[in-house]
């Protein structure tokens, strides 16, 4: 299973994802999901994955393949060379689909379904930066300031945090607090999720990738997370009102 979080606010983007893979209990191994292209004063873009791991390698290997050929021959279209980061999430879209024309066939008739979600987020020039959602189909969606937040993968657990306190106007250093208590809470409950834990803060119109980091198992950012957030709901518990039950027999 996966977890991989965008979230959007005005100063800029923050992103995250866990790094555990697993084919069950006794097979389980890390791949990075976090994918970061960069072209200094330019643009940032970040993809992140979840889904059939052979589907997302795939899509991963083809767009690699793109900027490759991009390299030779200056008109071929690839990641890097989108006039806008719309064009970029339709690229990924299109990539997905020539997969799902190589692959779904052959998933479906052994039972397997064609799984495979990405997120794309980062800014190109004087654009304003903006994360993508993109489904199985290629379509796309985005974040706004009303939705501030996308998720793929295992999202249920983490949502609930991101519903109650998370908007758009909140500063990068807080966003990064609320994703972190997103993911921890997704751990918490999914041992299919888990370490490393990549993530990447990136400030608008920065245009290069400032601020990124990876979250080893046992880290201690991670583990004062995870005590200070179980001790703080217990004891703000204990400060809700207390329900009065009606007497018996009045």
């Amino acid at each position: 299973m996966t977890y991989c979080l965008g979230l959007y606010c005005r100063e800029g983007i923050v992103l995250l994802s866990d790094s555990r893979s697993n084919a069950g209990m006794d097979n389980i191994a890390v791949h990075r999901k976090m994918h970061v292209f960069e072209a200094p004063g330019d643009r940032v873009i970040c993809l992140l994955s979840s889904g059939n791991l052979s589907l997302t390698h795939t899509v991963l290997e083809l767009i690699e393949e793109d900027i490759q050929a991009g390299k030779a021959a200056h008109d071929t279209r690839h990641l890097m060379n989108q006039p806008s980061l719309f064009e970029t999430a339709r690229y990924v879209g299109s990539k997905i689909r020539e997969v799902d024309k190589l692959d779904r066939a052959y998933l479906e008739k052994d039972d397997f379904r064609f799984n495979i979600h990405f997120l794309v987020a980062g800014q190109i020039g004087t654009l304003p930066h903006q994360i993508y959602y993109i489904y199985p189909q290629g379509n796309i969606m985005h974040a706004d300031t009303d939705s501030p937040f996308l998720q793929i993968g295992e999202s249920k657990y983490g949502k609930p945090i991101l519903d109650r306190g998370f908007t758009s106007e909140m500063s990068l250093r807080d966003a990064v607090k609320f994703g972190a208590l997103s993911m921890d809470s997704t751990m918490k409950s999914n041992l299919s999720v888990g370490p490393p834990i990549d993530i990447l803060c990136y400030e608008k119109d920065a245009l290069r990738v400032c601020h990124q980091i990876r979250l080893e198992e046992g880290n201690d950012y991670l583990k004062t997370i995870r005590q200070r957030w179980s001790a703080g709901l217990a004891e703000l518990a204990k400060t809700m009102p207390e329900l009065e039950f009606p007497v018996a027999g009045e």
